[in-house]
């Protein structure tokens, strides 16, 4: 078995929507519209295979935060939007790609729902570069950009269009990868490289697809992936099921045949067909965890027809279908013991659609070139066909866009930005990782006190702002003042920041501070010498816990432990 895969990764820019002046935010009020989509023919004469699939439907779209036309597509599109341009050129130079010189957009048909036009705008922005992970290199293919779909409703047929164009920088690298590990590392190498650019963060933001085939067979693409971690589990799984696929015989088919009468109660309309030799390949929810299940498969294409599913003589009688009704089928279709037989009922439009697609799928031998979807069980399942050349055409409202011209700069790679920082790998990471480096340099060059203000930015600030309390750079800034004049010790650098963002007074050291721990600490020893004589040494730390309840935030809590060492030395 021989393992190719490549990635296609999908991420959201940080910038406004792609072809209008709308900005991203979920923040509009519902505006209901209805379209019905369907497939449409390319400039050669062709409808693609993945859009004949989709049934004619009627979309229900609900419109929030982007109010204007241009995504009800009601009014032509405006832009592109530059500053999603200058991101994609910035990962560009990252990866060392060559930018085209005039980036032209191009229409790809898509008519299932999630764009209101029928079609999304992909334009190319370079080509080639490649990204280094685990020491191994990665070459890319293409980079372009172009506009996210929309969000499914809470039904099939509803979509929300929040998120219908924002601008996606699409990276498409070679079929280079022979390991299943090596299909997660890379991913998360490009993950890491993309994060140095101006992108946007959280959850479905970043969207990973992997193209799978084994022994140079059909590209399978896999889509849907819930995290990096399922990755090479479910490529592993996706290489067994190839795998199988390509050992089982072609299945040969008889005439469809009515089956209508074969049944006590009677049905609307039955379909069955019967396939040679193919007893036990269909499977059951007893076979074992490595079988295929062709009915499973062959299920999912009849889906795309509508039904609920299929019936199989691997899984019958069951499901309100008795023996005799079993043998009945089988006698009518002419069965042999290692034969097998596939029941659809329904609608008779609806049977008939489904019977042919899955007639169309047995007929395939191997693996057929299709998209699927990862399950939860980190297994995959049929989504539609592989798309071809002809779901795309040129788009003939947006005129050419030249990029050539536009200078950007290289931005840094997180890995270098961790290396720039004063402090450990752990908290390196952390400050890179929250987007917190960049003020972290800003305070450190101004006040060179690196640990403290990492231990302020990854710890005190995240505690404050959970109570409650927001504090702005003018009130860091303020307090950091204080401490660096000596007028504010460490612990009481929270309080300071509380009182600095409510406009309070701030409570700084007292001259007589020192006296005053002092005093503190000579009646608290007074009171438990008997306990220090018992414990020693080992009574600092009891006593450190009255003195810091006392004195926390006024002086320093290293000063006020060397003072109380410094007494219970000179009674023991």
């Amino acid at each position: 078995m021989a393992l190719k895969a490549g990635l296609e990764i999908h991420q959201q820019l940080n910038s406004g929507k792609l072809f209008c002046n709308c900005d991203t935010n979920d923040n509009g009020k519902d505006l209901l519209f209805r379209r019905k989509l369907h497939a449409t023919s390319s400039e050669m004469g062709e409808v693609d295979i993945a859009a004949k699939t989709e049934q004619i439907k009627l979309f229900t779209y609900y419109n929030k935060s982007c109010n204007c036309l241009i995504y009800a597509d009601e009014e032509p599109p405006r832009g592109p939007n530059e500053d999603a341009v200058r991101i994609a050129l910035q990962f560009a130079k990252l990866v060392g790609a060559k930018v085209v010189e005039e980036m032209h957009f191009m229409r790809k048909v898509v008519v299932d729902g999630s764009n209101t036009s029928g079609f999304q705008r992909t334009g190319l922005i370079a080509t080639g570069g490649e990204i280094e992970y685990n020491g191994k290199i990665l070459e890319l293919d293409q980079l372009c950009l172009e506009e996210d779909s929309c969000r499914h409703g809470d039904e099939n047929h509803e979509y929300l269009l929040d998120r219908l164009g924002i601008p996606l920088l699409e990276i498409t690298t070679k079929p280079q990868l022979n390991d299943s590990k090596d299909v997660q590392s890379a991913a998360k190498a490009i993950g890491r490289l993309l994060r140095a650019c101006n992108v946007r963060r959280g959850l479905g933001t970043i969207r990973q697809d992997v193209n799978v085939s084994v022994n140079n067979g059909q590209r399978v693409e896999l889509k849907g992936f819930q995290d990096l971690s399922s990755m090479p589990k479910v490529v592993e799984n996706e290489v067994k099921r190839q795998t199988t696929l390509n050992e089982i015989e072609k299945g040969n088919i008889d005439k469809v045949t009515v089956v209508n009468d074969c049944f006590k109660e009677k049905k609307e309309f039955a379909l069955a067909l019967r396939i040679d030799k193919w007893k036990g390949i269909l499977g059951n929810k007893n076979s074992p965890d490595n079988h295929v299940r062709m009915g499973k498969e062959l299920a999912d294409y009849a889906k795309r027809a509508g039904m609920k599913g299929i019936m199989h003589s691997d899984e019958l009688p069951a499901y309100g279908i008795d023996g005799d009704e079993t043998d009945q089928i089988k006698r009518k279709l002419k069965c042999k013991e290692n034969d097998a037989f596939i029941l659809i009922f329904g609608k008779e439009k609806k049977v008939e659609n489904a019977m042919n697609l899955v007639i169309e799928r047995i007929k395939t031998n191997g693996v057929p070139a299709e998209v699927r979807k990862v399950t939860p069980e980190n297994l995959t399942k049929y989504l539609r066909p592989m798309p071809g050349a002809s779901r795309m055409y040129p788009e003939t409202d947006i005129a050419p866009f030249k990029i050539s011209g536009i200078n950007v700069s290289k931005p840094k790679t997180l890995d270098e930005r961790e290396k720039n920082l004063p402090l450990n790998d752990e908290e390196s990471k952390q400050l890179v990782s929250r987007e917190l480096d960049g003020k972290f340099n800003y305070l450190n060059d101004k006040y060179e006190i690196p640990k403290l203000i990492s231990r302020i930015l990854l710890h005190t600030l995240p505690q404050l702002n959970d109570e409650g309390e927001k504090i702005s750079i003018g009130d860091l800034e303020k307090v950091l003042d204080l401490f660096k004049d000596g007028v504010l010790v460490k612990e009481g650098i929270p309080n300071a920041l509380i009182q600095s963002s409510n406009n309070e007074e701030i409570e700084i050291n007292s001259g007589n501070i020192d006296n005053e721990v002092r005093d503190f600490i000579n009646d608290l020893i007074k009171e438990r010498e008997q306990f220090i004589k018992e414990r020693g040494m080992g009574a600092v730390g009891a006593l450190m816990g009255p003195v810091m309840s006392e004195f926390r935030g006024k002086m320093d809590g290293g000063d006020i432990n060397k003072i109380l060492m410094k007494k219970i030395k000179e009674i023991l």
